[in-house]
């Protein structure tokens, strides 16, 4: 049974008491351009509006080309575009700022509405409340049909960084790390840019230092030092142990071996490389599979089964990578050159956490949840929990705990591209999107 219909989040007062469903999905980043974003200017051939309309409709169109999409769009009614326009404006580095200023605050924004409503991946884990927690990686796609090659004639496949916020699901888009025959790693560039990133969330005396969850890529002993001791805009870090690691024990740690989220943990040391401060090493069991962990922290107060299922939930920013892969197919560069790398990049993150804020928005307003993946997770927490019990293991009981939903789900997706594309009103689409939540086809 849907809820009563209740105000729509980010909804601006000048949009029409019937929206179509693509100016509601577009409202809150809308809104941003309007409100928030300095960068703007009167362009006659392409507002900034449009501009932002038109990269968020490519994420979700599934064109296989500039041209495939320029041509369902002029199908579809936008008559007035024209491809040198659309190309240019991807290597415009006004709008690219202007796309980065949006993006910024619109992933600002909508972490407020969203932990205001409720809306915390990170509820079951009291001591986390307020505190940033970002999972960070790289994702790679192919490169443009005319980038740049290496010296051996090789082209470089584009890749950049992104952050997830693991309260809210919400992305961002840090930094290109590689592509135009350049190749990077990814440590390099992420020393370079996090310490800005840092700075403008704006950390005060009392702020907690955030946590950022990373693969092993990113050990680096001195930086992360760097990070522990800085007095503002520092930060620590949860990662695994390399192979080739040899830390130097200083001494055994105790932990409440009666709370709950503790099961697993075997042993914690406080640990140090030369040239490094003190971290913490966590030996870990899964207590449902029996495969061992070690991980390492500059974290020093949470309790190491917190610190373990940090790194267990590092696994969502997959999830987003999976889902631009196979469900909104961006799979392949726009256009060649640092400045389109860069708008690709931000209107990935914006069309993502477009869809993130619109699901919430069907929950709030309309009583919509994704109860299909709901009864499916449960489904499998319990089969899960069978073969443990045959195994002479147990599932640990936070899984029971977690939000069910994370992922978006195709459906929901597709349910919004198509009627986005007809043109249907948000009014009319509401049935079927409660039919595409509910059940599958």
């Amino acid at each position: 049974m849907r809820a009563t219909q209740q105000p729509a989040p980010f909804l601006p007062e000048t949009l029409a008491t019937d929206p179509t469903l693509q100016e509601q999905f577009l409202s809150p980043v809308m809104q941003v351009l309007q409100n928030y974003v300095r960068n703007t200017l009167d362009c006659p051939e392409m507002s900034d509006a449009e501009f932002v309309r038109l990269g968020c409709r490519r994420v979700l169109s599934q064109a296989r080309s500039g041209r495939d999409f320029l041509q369902a769009e002029q199908e579809q009614g936008a008559a007035g575009l024209k491809r040198s326009n659309f190309f240019a404006v991807l290597h415009s580095g006004r709008r690219q700022a202007l796309l980065h200023e949006c993006a910024i605050q619109l992933y600002l924004e909508g972490s407020r509405q969203l932990l205001q409503a409720g809306q915390d991946l990170l509820a079951a884990f009291p001591l986390l409340r307020g505190r940033a927690v970002w999972a960070v990686d790289g994702h790679q796609i192919e490169h443009a049909c005319h980038a740049l090659k290496d010296p051996q004639g090789r082209f470089v496949g584009s890749k950049s960084l992104y952050l997830l916020c693991l309260h809210t699901g919400l992305v961002h888009n840090l930094c290109p790390v590689q592509g135009e025959g350049l190749y990077r790693h990814e440590m390099p560039v992420f020393r370079e840019r996090l310490p800005a990133w840092l700075a403008q969330q704006k950390p005060s005396a009392k702020t907690l230092p955030p946590i950022l969850v990373l693969d092993p890529a990113y050990v680096d002993k001195q930086f992360w030092t760097r990070m522990k001791l800085a007095s503002q805009a520092g930060a620590l870090a949860i990662t695994r142990t390399k192979e080739n690691m040899k830390p130097q024990r200083f001494g055994a740690l105790e932990w409440d071996r009666q709370d709950q989220i503790n099961l697993g943990v075997q042993a914690q040391s406080r640990v140090g490389f030369e040239g490094s401060a003190c971290m913490r090493l966590i030996e870990y069991v899964d207590p449902e599979t029996g495969e061992r962990y070690e991980f390492l922290t500059t974290e020093m107060d949470l309790p190491p089964g917190l610190i373990a299922w940090l790194y267990l939930l590092r696994w969502r920013i997959e999830k987003v990578f999976d889902t631009a892969k196979n469900k909104l197919q961006e799979t392949k560069a726009w256009a060649s050159g640092t400045v389109a790398q860069q708008i690709q990049g931000h209107f990935f993150a914006l069309t993502h956490n477009l869809l993130v804020l619109f699901r919430h928005y069907l929950e709030s307003a309309h009583g919509l949840k994704e109860t299909k993946l709901i009864r499916k997770r449960d489904s499998a927490l319990e089969q899960r929990r069978e073969r443990a019990q045959a195994a002479g293991r147990q599932v640990h009981p936070l899984h029971a705990k977690m939000p069910p939903v994370v992922q978006l789900s195709l459906q929901f997706i597709r349910t919004l591209r198509n009627y986005i594309s007809q043109g249907v009103s948000l009014a009319a689409s509401i049935a079927r999107f409660e039919a595409m939540l509910a059940s599958y086809l």
